[in-house]
């Protein structure tokens, strides 16, 4: 269960961080806030133990951009106050049209899961694929797009927080299929590859908050890896107000005793009743952006995972369906409810938790 943050001091926070532009006027550099506070509450009922509610802050993340007057450079930096720990810390240059480079602690280039940025998801959290990404590392990254598609690529290694020491290579593509104001289409490939210094891995999925502890499918510890290659297939489709992402990624586990491997999947669509559709910009569909009246978007889920590979891997198996509603009251302001219904087996025992959870989300 994770500790509630004290308000307080989080709102003097972000009262100080939106009062910087006023303060750095005059200088040769453009600096504006970064603010991204989700504060959440959620219910588990599970066949495996009691109910289940908490609540607490998801995400405490606050910073600052900084980005030059020729648009050539910007540096991000954050900490989450949740977490206590740095998500974002880099510098991005931009040489040209259509390309860049960073370096630092960014979300490292695998899987249309993780691309989506964390504040402008339909769900609460991320579908199964994504206890299979890379997240957050420390690494140097080159991205180039156009009106053919995206491609980032990336070497990285541990965490700013010292975790995750597993230096490694990943790679992320998508090819344009269709490409308009009313309508995108697209096809992506990503591959990663890394040699965990522990040699070790593990995998597991949650209930759909990371305020319970309830895990419905889970290796616990895998001992002997030697390197973990990742590949990962994706499709996104965004026409007016509906959205469609597919997507299905797997994990082979490198070892002398054994190669091991486990897959997630999932499927999404969103529609938007107020006519507020996602936007589609370098491969990603971005949250709608209301202007003038109160929006809302709808989304449905399906999601499956299998972490069972022989009697060295019984991590088990799970499926979820998910519904999901988004209000979007200023520009500012998003709340989000979702109902999520998981079927697991796990060593032969069964658990098929009900979860409901409802955020109300600051960003800036």
């Amino acid at each position: 269960m994770r500790r509630p943050l004290p308000p307080i001091p989080l709102i003097t926070l972000v009262a100080a961080a939106c009062a910087a532009p006023a303060a750095a006027a005059e200088l040769p550099f453009e600096i504006a806030p970064i603010a991204n506070v989700q504060y959440e509450w959620a219910r588990v009922d599970s066949d495996l133990g009691p109910l289940q509610t908490e609540d607490g802050f998801r995400r405490a993340r606050l910073g600052f951009r900084l980005k030059g007057d020729n648009k050539r450079w910007q540096l991000v930096v954050d900490h989450d106050f949740a977490d206590r720990t740095p998500p974002d810390a880099y510098l991005e240059l931009t040489p040209g049209e259509g390309q860049s480079f960073r370096l630092g602690q960014f979300k490292q280039p695998f899987a249309l899961e993780d691309a989506i940025a964390d504040k402008q998801t339909a769900f609460l959290e991320a579908s199964p694929v994504g206890a299979f990404v890379i997240s957050r590392r420390i690494g140097a990254e080159y991205a180039r797009w156009g009106k053919r598609g995206a491609f980032n690529a990336a070497l990285f290694g541990h965490r700013l927080d010292g975790t995750s020491d597993s230096p490694g290579a990943s790679m992320r593509g998508t090819w344009l299929l269709r490409s308009g104001k009313q309508e995108n289409l697209h096809v992506g490939l990503s591959l990663a590859s890394e040699s965990p210094r522990s040699h070790s891995a593990s995998y597991s999925l949650n209930a759909g908050s990371v305020l319970s502890d309830l895990r419905v499918a889970s290796t616990g510890g895998i001992a002997g890896v030697e390197r973990i290659d990742r590949a990962a297939v994706e499709g996104l489709w965004v026409r007016g107000a509906w959205s469609l992402q597919a997507e299905t990624a797997r994990v082979f586990l490198r070892r002398d005793a054994g190669d091991l491997a486990g897959d997630a999947s999932s499927v999404q669509v969103t529609w938007s009743p107020t006519g507020d559709g996602r936007s589609y910009k370098r491969g990603v569909a971005t949250a709608p952006s209301p202007k003038g009246h109160v929006g809302w978007e709808l989304a449905l889920r399906y999601g499956v995972m299998d972490l069972n590979d022989g009697p060295a891997m019984r991590g088990g198996r799970a499926e979820v369906w998910g519904l999901a509603a988004t209000c979007y009251p200023h520009p500012n302001v998003r709340v989000i409810a979702n109902l999520l219904q998981y079927d697991s087996n796990r060593r032969g025992v069964a658990n098929d938790p009900l979860t409901a959870g409802l955020r109300l989300q600051f960003t800036y």
